[in-house]
């Protein structure tokens, strides 16, 4: 498992990339997670009836799960971002590739689909994968 320059190279681009992608990722879900906690403060104290009000709360807690998840899954697509630049973990950076791409997980899947099928083109070239360790 010899690192050589060619490798490095191509890896570099597709490794910003997803970077990119992680850090705006984790913008989003940050600020939906902020916006679900203050609606949630919101509506429950709008709320005048016992069923409306508890149902609110539900929804709010809801939307601050599906954020939380959001910055688990930018967290790991930024550092699986930073193996690949290391040439190390090569399922890891599949997998952070693949994840980046499906719509409802990756919250900017405009800009992750075409640079998670870019980091999979270059991931499963020959010698990029010879290259990592």
């Amino acid at each position: 498992m010899v690192t050589t320059p060619e490798a490095s190279d191509q890896v570099s681009g597709p490794s910003v990339g997803l970077l990119i992608t992680g850090i705006l990722g984790a913008v989003l879900s940050f600020i939906g997670l902020i916006a679900s906690i203050f609606e949630t403060g919101i509506e429950s104290i709008k709320a005048h009836e016992f069923i409306g009000k508890y149902a609110s709360i539900a929804e709010g807690a809801a939307g601050v799960a599906f954020c939380f998840v959001g910055l688990l899954v930018a967290g790991f697509i930024i550092y699986a971002s930073l193996k690949m630049k290391e040439l190390t973990q090569w399922s890891l950076c599949i997998a952070a590739s693949i994840i980046a791409m499906i719509p409802c997980i990756s919250p900017c899947c405009i800009v992750a689909l075409p640079i998670g099928i870019w980091c999979l083109v270059v991931l499963t070239k020959p010698e990029v994968k010879t290259a990592f360790h």
